[in-house]
């Protein structure tokens, strides 16, 4: 049942002052943790001395939502067939970033980006009111009655794009600090396959736990409703994503490891999460 039902069904049964909260209580939890990082390309699968731009959905709405910040951007790279990296140059607004790449040899192309980190706390004030900061705990700890949740958040993405005919060797890690790694080379997949994804952390596979879930374009227009619900993975566990159908899919996978030390000074939990945007 997607929200506007669930409101409906509400309305009949409660008060205005109870609809006003529990509604809410709904809206906020699609934005609990913050926003998402995804970099796509307008096309997937572009000719030999062409260009094609790049660009990001950044929030709760799949395939675009809200404005990014300059400052929230640390890099954008992309990654050539034969090796090389180019950094684009961030411009100095809030926008969807979109750039233009230069394909000018034949293969697989991968696009990437990460954010610089930041905090993001949730905490419960001395009147009893709610509050969303980009702010470590530390920093609202006179106002807060109750620190609900307070993160220090990392963002990773990449997409891949094939320039006429896909690298003989699929480029399937690039080297992210957290990344999402593709078992086959991506541009193979067909309808009713399975993807298959392995987490690598600095340099390493991933052995912790973290939880996934996906969508593609078209599956709902609501906040955070995503086709695989989601879904907790540990101890190396590859992830395995059933691919229903052709089109633009969005993956992403998150930790949350505990602070310790001076780290908890100012927040509970360190965050990283790493999205994948593919097309066939």
């Amino acid at each position: 049942m997607n929200k506007s039902a669930i409101l409906k069904n509400i309305n009949r049964c409660l008060s205005p002052r109870h609809i006003l909260a529990i509604a809410a209580c709904i809206f906020f939890a699609s934005s609990a943790f913050g926003h998402t990082l995804y970099i796509q390309s307008s096309r997937y699968h572009v000719h030999e001395g062409k260009q094609s731009p790049l660009f990001f959905c950044y929030g709760h709405h799949i395939p675009v939502s809200d404005g990014l910040r300059a400052k929230k951007l640390n890099n954008i790279k992309v990654h050539t067939p034969q090796g090389a990296v180019r950094e684009i140059d961030i411009r100095d607004e809030t926008s969807l970033h979109s750039y233009m790449v230069d394909y000018d040899t034949p293969g697989t192309y991968v696009l990437t980006a990460e954010t610089n980190p930041g905090y993001y706390t949730i905490y419960i004030d001395k009147k009893g009111r709610e509050h969303h900061v980009i702010k470590p705990k530390n920093r609202v700890k006179d106002k807060a009655q109750k620190i609900i949740t307070s993160l220090y958040c990392n963002q990773y993405t990449k997409t891949y794009v094939v320039c006429d005919t896909p690298s003989p060797k699929f480029p399937a890690r690039v080297g992210l600090p957290l990344e999402l790694v593709p078992t086959k080379d991506i541009s193979t997949l067909k309808p009713g396959e399975t993807l298959e994804l392995t987490v690598w952390s600095n340099g390493k596979p991933f052995n912790g736990e973290g939880s996934w879930d996906a969508s593609y374009n078209g599956y709902s227009t609501e906040a955070e409703e995503m086709f695989y619900k989601k879904t907790t993975v540990a101890n190396g566990e590859t992830l395995k994503v059933p691919i229903t159908q052709s089109g633009r899919w969005f993956i992403r996978y998150s930790t949350n490891i505990d602070a310790t030390g001076k780290a908890l000074n100012a927040c509970n939990q360190l965050k990283q999460a790493a999205s994948l945007v593919f097309q066939f």
